[in-house]
């Protein structure tokens, strides 16, 4: 753990590009810009990726000159990776923002060039080899450069620099925000594997992680995975946000004030990590096991569970009185983890209270816990939104760890025995015909 510093406030062979076409590219990309912003192309295996480059405006926040485009000196560049939710307006406003500052952003569009829309099944698909190339390219006049990767780009910034960094690097940063690297969401109960780069990569790395989030329980854990090779890593939480908070169509008050504050704290990222750019990182060996095999975990139906049984649960209620799972035997629980904050959540609750009515006089229950929310707030929510089932209070993210929740909602069913029979993650009808039927069977058993 000496590493981790917690801060809280087209599916085709791939070919080398020709030097032709490097030199072209990057020559194309010192050009004299036509604006604020330029777009050039480059060519990868026979695909033409387009990168667009935010110029910095001064080198010096204290200097009001504005030099030619030509002869704009700037002290770093961004690449920033395209997340499942692809290039987004928002983060070219923040580079706007960071280059008063001298640094210099360039976005890129893998999933144009793959005539994909941008999907997290779509970020699967990028080559490795396309990022690394374009890491190389920002890399090849020698100024020091940050990966800035969201969400599930940073899958693609593990697989890209772990290749770049077969040979010694330097002047090489990665800020994660909101990072997702494993390979799927793992089914509720089940353990998450992560891309196997990850344990490879040799760098220093700050991680922004929302602090309403599943993954902030897991953030720890992902931070020690990416020492395993000799990374500094730091993580800080943003408080009172979501995943996404700063592109959120339905962002609070409260996210939409952080959000303009984002530029300045990419800044404080970057120079937190500044004392360790000098040193020259080579990555670790990937581990046996680093066949990365993506697969799909989304249902729509219950699934049978496979998981580890006889999982503990004990919380307070909203009246402060303690609950426990094993107060239940003899009866059908449906343990449901959720959060207010969540769309699916609150979507699928109304259902929850219809099957909770449709097997009224039967030996069932709904057990609802609630994802470390402040109890005043869930008693406003169930005051406006009331429901006939109790909730659970996890204040701790005790039960969101021991339970291994990745995603909310998520659901188990629990039989009379207290063995978990089914699990399901993401929002549903609880009162649709193909679950209350299984939920009869267990009843009957």
């Amino acid at each position: 753990m000496k590493n981790l510093k917690v801060l809280f406030n087209k599916n085709r062979l791939l070919k080398k590009p020709s030097y032709c076409v490097w030199f072209l590219a990057f020559f194309a990309l010192l050009l004299p810009s036509l604006g604020f912003a330029q777009t050039s192309v480059i060519e990868l295996d026979d695909a033409n990726v387009r990168i667009e480059v935010v110029q910095a405006t001064v080198s010096n926040p204290l200097d009001e000159t504005r030099l030619p485009s030509t002869h704009r000196p700037f002290k770093a560049r961004l690449l920033w990776l395209p997340s499942e939710y692809g290039v987004l307006l928002q983060e070219k406003k923040l580079a706007e923002q960071l280059a008063a500052f001298g640094l210099e952003s360039w976005f890129v569009d893998f999933y144009e060039a793959l005539f994909l829309s941008p999907t997290s099944r779509a970020v699967d698909k990028v080559p490795s080899e396309w990022v690394a190339h374009l890491i190389e390219l920002a890399k090849k006049d020698g100024k020091p450069l940050w990966i800035i990767a969201p969400n599930k780009a940073a899958q693609l910034a593990v697989r890209g620099l772990v290749k770049v960094q077969k040979t010694p690097q330097t002047n090489l940063g990665l800020i994660l925000m909101n990072p997702n690297v494993y390979l799927n969401t793992p089914k509720p109960g089940e353990e998450a594997k992560y891309w196997s780069q990850v344990s490879a990569l040799n760098m220093p790395i700050t991680i922004l992680q929302a602090e309403q989030s599943p993954w902030r329980w897991r953030v720890m854990g992902l931070a020690e995975t990416l020492q395993t090779s000799g990374s500094d890593v730091f993580v800080t939480v943003q408080k009172q946000t979501r995943d996404r908070f700063y592109f959120r169509d339905d962002a609070l008050p409260a996210e939409k004030e952080i959000a303009v504050q984002l530029a300045d704290k990419i800044r404080w990222m970057m120079k937190m990590q500044l004392p360790y750019l000098a040193e020259p990182r080579q990555a670790g060996l990937l581990t046996l096991q680093a066949k990365n095999v993506v697969e799909e975990t989304r249902s729509a139906e219950l699934q049978v569970f496979k998981g580890e049984q006889n999982r503990r649960l004990q919380l307070e209620n909203l009246l402060g009185d303690k609950v426990a799972l094993s107060d239940y035997k003899g009866q059908v629980v449906l343990l449901n983890f959720w959060a207010s904050w969540c769309p699916p959540c609150v979507h699928e609750m109304p259902s929850m209270a219809r099957l909770k009515n449709q097997l009224k006089g039967q030996e069932f229950e709904i057990l609802a816990v609630n994802l470390a929310e402040d109890k005043s707030a869930i008693q406003a929510f169930t005051d406006e939104r009331p429901v006939n089932f109790p909730i659970l209070l996890d204040p701790s993210g005790s039960a969101v760890q021991s339970w291994q929740v990745f995603a909310y909602p998520s659901t188990y069913v629990i039989d009379k025995k207290g063995q978990i029979r089914y699990a399901l993650f993401g929002g549903t009808e609880w009162d649709s015909a193909s679950h209350v039927e299984k939920i009869r069977e267990l009843l009957q058993e």
